[in-house]
């Protein structure tokens, strides 16, 4: 399965399963990650959700072997998905924590800003590099401006730099760096104390903090997604993909 549910003492942990390919995500993963979102949102065991990747990253981003032969109309369709299954988050009653090691790139590091909590291990590393093949982040662009500010979020999306976990922190993305060997209990310890919050004083706080955020709103998610679309039947971006997928092949 391409993304695994375990709940354990009040917290579930999503882990995404896809290590061959660092946990990249392509439309079988997405669609499973909403399926267990949406079946997390009824249950009133679950106090915390916490998001992880198996293997040596969190997610590397949106699987381009997936997006590779369709349309650029149908790869905007698929961003879509990608879009509403993160946006689900937003839904559930509970806080949410994104455990970040390895790469957390493009679509990875989106998906990490539905979450309410990033906490990253030293070996993390996080960056948009869309641009630099030639298309815009087709999605959580709202959300990259809500968490870091605008002057941030241009850096990070126009530079396409990678950023290492204490430089992600230092800008906001994420809150707390540790070494990797503590973060495991790092998170656990975050998530143990949530979960032992009373829950409708966090579910009120965090939906209130929400309605008061206008960049987390679906619209700039389409309107991201519009932009990817312009941008990905392009021919630098045709090259980009075709030239990642001979690298994937020889590798």
């Amino acid at each position: 399965m391409p993304v695994d549910l375990r709940i354990q003492d009040g917290i579930a942990w999503l882990t995404l399963n896809r290590p061959e390919v660092l946990n990249a995500l392509d439309r079988a993963a997405v669609r499973e990650l909403s399926a267990h979102l949406q079946s997390i949102s009824g249950r009133t065991d679950v106090r915390v959700v916490v998001t992880r990747g198996a293997g040596r990253a969190f997610c590397a981003g949106s699987d381009l072997r997936d997006l590779a032969s369709l349309t650029p109309p149908d790869a905007a369709a698929a961003e879509r998905e990608h879009a509403a299954a993160c946006a689900l988050y937003d839904e559930l009653p509970c806080p949410t924590i994104a455990l970040l090691h390895g790469y957390v790139l493009g679509g990875g590091l989106g998906l990490a800003l539905y979450h309410d909590f990033r906490i990253a291990g030293e070996s993390a590393i996080l960056g948009m590099p869309e641009v630099e093949l030639g298309w815009t982040p087709p999605w959580a662009m709202g959300r990259l401006v809500d968490v870091v500010g605008g002057a941030n979020a241009r850096w990070i999306a126009l530079t396409c730099e990678r950023l290492t976990a204490a430089q992600a922190k230092a800008l906001g993305l994420v809150n707390d760096v540790v070494p990797d060997e503590s973060l495991d209990e790092r998170v656990l310890t975050l998530a143990r104390r949530l979960a032992a919050m009373p829950p409708e004083g966090l579910r009120q706080t965090r939906a209130l903090i929400n309605r008061m955020s206008p960049l987390r709103r679906a619209a700039w998610d389409e309107e991201a997604a519009k932009a990817f679309e312009v941008c990905f039947g392009t021919p630098e971006a045709r090259a980009n993909v075709a030239a990642f997928l001979a690298r994937r092949k020889t590798g």
